[in-house]
């Protein structure tokens, strides 16, 4: 990639990376659901909003929408759902550690429906390490206290940011086969259908805000929504196509970066040791099980 592309990457990781920190500044006065169905809807209104500036239009109602309300499921109302909830219990930086988990539930799942890759035996290890660093991650001590029905807040917040890992990979496998839409018809027909998913059931289950949050909450969801939604959406989208699909894929190492970076400058979060050791299992993991390490190989012999 040329230099333009590397600076891309790393600010395109750094907003989205920045999602676990302005979710955790708006949590505390927002609750979950409403703080993801606000971040959907400003996010859809402004993606939407920069389609028709370019010239573009959305589908007609019909079966054309089915992928994007597919989509809308599992990119958007489910995953964005599970980080706020999930970070109301856990710090930004290891929401961000765990956001690494994505190449691996790729790399396990995208042989079962393309023929892109093959799961072989590196790849397979890598998805051990990977596993190996989750566990490492999360600590002892996550398994030991019990609050929740049996299981410890901190635990059940982890459960809920993998969930959100989980989710992602299967939206990006299924869009890479949807690969006859439109990316800027697609993001926002996703975004689009996750506010018509979340926005009913927000009102439904969370108890109404009597009054507007404090600015720190307020703002913190404007710029998740604004920075850390649609812009690094638009910034990818432009690096698929400059820099190639394969290239772009590094976004997935560099965002846990970010946000641990953040998390520990911003929120003073301290990382223990285990959260350290288990970061660079989940990194080494995925740098096997997606082949990376044999295309540098390849490319420096």
């Amino acid at each position: 990639m040329k230099p333009l592309h590397w600076l891309i990457v790393l600010l395109t990781a750094t907003l989205f990376g920045s999602s676990f920190l302005f979710i955790k500044l708006a949590v505390q006065e927002v609750p979950p659901l409403t703080l993801a169905a606000a971040r959907v809807v400003l996010a859809a209104i402004a993606m939407t909003g920069m389609l028709y500036a370019v010239g573009g239009r959305l589908p007609a109602l019909g079966r054309n929408w089915f992928p994007l309300l597919v989509l809308g499921v599992l990119t958007a109302a489910v995953p964005y759902a599970a980080i706020s909830w999930g970070q109301a219990r856990i710090e930004a930086s290891l929401g961000g550690i765990l956001f690494a988990t994505i190449p691996i539930f790729t790399v396990v799942i995208a042989p079962m429906v393309t023929q892109e890759t093959r799961l072989t035996g590196a790849r397979l290890a890598g998805v051990g390490v990977a596993f190996a660093g989750v566990l490492t991650t999360l600590g002892t001590q996550a398994f030991n206290t019990l609050e929740i029905g049996g299981v410890s807040e901190h635990l059940a917040g982890a459960g809920a940011t993998l969930l959100a890992a989980f989710c992602y990979a299967i939206g990006n496998i299924y869009a890479r086969i949807k690969t006859g839409i439109n990316p800027i018809v697609m993001a926002s027909g996703q975004l689009i259908t996750g506010s018509l998913i979340l926005l009913p059931i927000a009102l439904l289950i969370d108890p109404p805000l009597v009054a507007l949050p404090g600015d720190t909450a307020l703002y913190s969801t404007l710029a998740l929504s604004l920075l850390s939604t649609a812009t690094p959406v638009l910034m990818m989208f432009w690096l698929v196509r400059n820099a190639g699909a394969t290239n772009a894929s590094v976004l997935a190492f560099f965002i846990p970066v970010a946000s641990v970076l953040l998390g520990t400058i911003v929120l003073h979060e301290s990382l223990e040791t285990h959260e350290i050791a288990g970061f660079a299992l989940i990194l080494l993991g995925a740098l096997a099980s997606t082949g990376t390490f044999s295309r540098l190989i390849t490319r420096t012999a």
